[in-house]
């Protein structure tokens, strides 16, 4: 099942023996309070953040898919990730094999040089599809997801399958867990915070912006 989330995550914060019984043994509980912890976080932070990037599930390897920067596959329990890339920008001169993306993330590859070139014309660029994940051009293994958001996507997680069996005898650190878990929601989305994360562009930005990882300390801004 393509999800954000690992089962294996849940290991930084609850016991197996515990989490297979608040899911009585059955994964479909788990997954579908996953899915109800991440619609409920992309329904706070799809205003100001590239949630279909940032939130989207780990599903494997397809040749036949265009990937975006970002993108996450999966390999038992080994992710592999595409590798962050500068957004189109007309004014460029493009060489052979620079690699952009566009607004919304797709990756893009110049096959011939150019300026002023859009990414849907096929004699100067083509899409990131059939590139195998062994390329280190475009793939690193690791995993790249943000780990605010996979903390507070199990924490809702965990409130969500007590809130199934009962709930009225919710324990009390999963109340306040998820209550953070939505204040800190909240702060992203009005901005107080600003999430370490791909920004949605907008009309008065550059470009999708990332402060993470090993990023944090030249790449701010590293769309153009």
């Amino acid at each position: 099942m393509a999800r954000f989330l690992k089962t294996s995550d849940y290991s930084s914060i609850i016991q197996t023996v515990d989490l297979d019984q608040i899911t009585e043994g059955n994964n479909q509980n788990l997954y579908d309070s996953e899915i109800k912890a991440i619609s409920r976080m992309r329904t706070k932070l799809v205003q100001r953040y590239m949630v279909d990037i940032e939130l989207g599930t780990m599903t494997a390897y397809s040749a036949s898919t265009h990937y975006r920067t970002r993108d996450r596959v999966i390999s038992g329990e080994t992710i592999t990730h595409v590798n962050d890339f500068d957004r189109w920008d007309k004014t460029t001169a493009y060489v052979i094999d620079d690699i952009v993306t566009d607004d919304d993330g797709y990756v893009y590859t110049a096959i011939a040089d150019n300026t002023n070139q859009p990414l849907t014309e096929t004699a100067y660029w083509e899409p990131m599809v059939n590139i195998p994940t062994s390329n280190a051009d475009y793939w690193t293994v690791g995993d790249n997801r943000y780990p605010m958001f996979v903390e507070l996507a199990m924490d809702m997680t965990l409130y969500n399958l007590h809130a199934r069996i009962n709930p009225r005898n919710i324990p009390e650190l999963r109340i306040e867990r998820n209550r953070e878990a939505l204040d800190q929601l909240d702060r992203w989305a009005s901005g107080t915070d600003t999430a370490e994360v791909l920004n949605v562009n907008t009309s008065t930005s550059t470009g999708f912006s990332i402060r993470y990882g090993s990023s944090l300390d030249k790449q701010d801004n590293f769309f153009k």
